[in-house]
């Protein structure tokens, strides 16, 4: 991306110097001039006061000056049906399984590489690296992933239910160790207290009248956007109603209801995995803004990859 040209060229039609937009990132103006030399790229935080001073979109900051792609009438969910049923390589159906699944389970350190993931995808086959060994749970949750994905587009239209969330953990976990272990009750909300990241969850007593309370709420919303996405998102994790994998299904979640609502749909990025953390723990002690950042600039990313198989 050519972000550097771009900072430089909306700044000058907007007539400002180098100096007045530090003045607004409350940086100094030598760092104004490496973003847009290219040796810095601002944060994002950042890239959103520069898009309202510009009066523009941050698609619009950065994407490249040759991408004359627009996506913004594209309907994804239409796209992704199309191309899964063409079973095909390299297209934008394609390249969101391997992707989803490589950065959902890195978030957790599964250890798959992309290219491993690749395989299963292509062949149900995966190579080991350097003699490498690898959970057997992590090979079948990846290829119950690919399932879960499928699954996900089909249906994304539905409203969303208690039912389909279970059946979500069901397809997940299916074959896996702990569907073979009552304890996990795979499938079923939580018999036993769990945490996440540090962070205290609901109680197994809890769960279902707060799932109730979550999905009444969500269900009854007259408009969709990306900060009600965030506070489904947030307060799931803080219910954490399986006993595991909870990450994964919220993030599926998501998914399905940001193509459902023509919102670009995005997953956490795995080299984005801190500052998610972060960000969630944040999310719980009201402080909001942070999480919807770390989802902007996945969506970001998810838009870049749909430009490149768009063209």
């Amino acid at each position: 991306m050519e972000i550097g040209k771009n900072l430089k060229k909306y700044r000058e039609n907007s007539q400002m110097t180098q100096k007045e937009i530090a003045e607004i990132l409350n940086v100094e103006p030598a760092t104004i001039s490496k973003y847009e030399s290219g040796i810095l790229e601002p944060k994002i935080e950042s890239l959103k006061k520069l898009a309202k001073v510009y009066e523009i979109t941050i698609d619009e900051l950065v994407k490249d000056e040759e991408d004359n792609v627009d996506i913004s009438n594209v309907d994804v969910l239409k796209i992704l049906k199309e191309q899964k049923d063409m079973k095909i390589k390299n297209n934008l159906y394609y390249n969101t399984q391997i992707s989803f699944a490589y950065n959902t389970n890195n978030v957790h350190n599964t250890g798959l590489s992309k290219e491993q993931i690749r395989s299963l995808l292509e062949n149900n086959t995966i190579f080991f690296e350097n003699k490498t060994n690898i959970n057997a749970n992590d090979i079948i949750e990846t290829l119950n992933h690919f399932k879960l994905i499928d699954y996900i587009i089909e249906i994304a239209n539905r409203e969303l239910t208690e039912n389909m969330i279970k059946k979500f953990h069901k397809i997940l976990k299916e074959g896996t160790s702990e569907q073979k272990e009552e304890d996990y009750n795979v499938g079923e909300y939580k018999k036993f207290a769990n945490e996440d990241i540090g962070m205290k969850t609901l109680s197994p007593k809890d769960v279902q009248k707060n799932m109730d309370k979550l999905i009444s709420w969500y269900n009854s919303l007259s408009q969709v956007n990306i900060k009600k996405i965030a506070n489904l998102y947030a307060v799931f994790e803080k219910i954490h109603p399986f006993q595991t994998g909870n990450g994964k299904i919220a993030r599926v979640i998501i998914f399905k209801e940001c193509l459902k609502n023509n919102i670009i749909p995005f997953y956490i990025l795995e080299k984005d995995k801190l500052n998610y953390y972060q960000a969630l723990k944040k999310y719980q002690d009201k402080e909001k803004e942070y999480l919807i950042d770390v989802f902007e600039k996945a969506q970001n990313q998810y838009a870049n990859m749909m430009k490149d198989y768009l063209k």
